[in-house]
């Protein structure tokens, strides 16, 4: 399925577990948007809508590591003499060059992930160091395996159950397990539109639903 309609349903089940729970307008309408949210988190193994919001934006690096190249060109040759100067010219040149062929989105998710379990850390906040893990684990993930598994839904539960701990607000749990789940069930073969369906038992089993 695509991200519209994984973000879609997760919305949806944001909502029935909002009714279910008979929250309050504020609530439910937090709860409609996390579950949209979430209903796209399993695609962070590939480039997608999710993974291109939360990420570092390449451009940024491109940009910036060509500002430094042009600088230690234009440095070189002010303060180097001879061989250096050519050294120093030839680096910032391969800083121009280089880093739009190189640089790839995934490692900008990797490092968002990274940031995210670092700050977690800091703040001593569970959910957000374990979300960090996923993000950078997904970076490095081929595309439907582990992040569309029954192992990748008990992780994500488990980041919600932290969640829930942490704001207080019953129902979180809840609709991360939902939202969750919903995008594991669009991505199956029963829907004539998938041509491949999800390995929920990987990695110990490779049967495809």
């Amino acid at each position: 399925m695509d991200g519209k309609t994984h973000f879609v349903v997760g919305g949806i089940a944001g909502i029935g577990v909002a009714s279910y729970i008979g929250a309050e307008l504020p609530t439910a309408i937090s709860f409609t948007l996390l579950g949209a949210c979430i209903g796209l988190v399993p695609d962070l193994d590939v480039k997608g809508i999710l993974s291109n919001k939360i990420s570092l934006n390449k451009n940024w690096i491109v940009t910036l590591l060509g500002l430094l190249g042009l600088l230690i060109i234009v440095n070189s040759f002010i303060v180097y003499k001879e061989v250096d100067r050519w050294l120093g010219a030839g680096l910032g040149l391969a800083l121009i060059i280089l880093p739009p062929f190189l640089i790839k989105q995934k490692y900008m998710l990797l490092l968002t992930g990274i940031a995210t379990s670092l700050i977690g850390m800091s703040q001593q906040s569970t959910w957000l160091m374990m979300l960090g893990v996923y993000i950078s684990i997904a970076a490095l993930l081929p595309h439907r395996s582990l992040t569309h598994s029954l192992i990748g839904l008990f992780y994500f539960s488990l980041i919600g159950y932290y969640l829930e701990k942490d704001f207080q607000i019953n129902g979180i749990l809840l609709v991360c397990v939902l939202s969750y789940a919903s995008h594991l069930l669009l991505d199956m073969k029963i829907f004539p539109k998938n041509r491949k369906g999800v390995k929920l038992l990987q990695p110990f089993s490779k049967i495809e639903i």
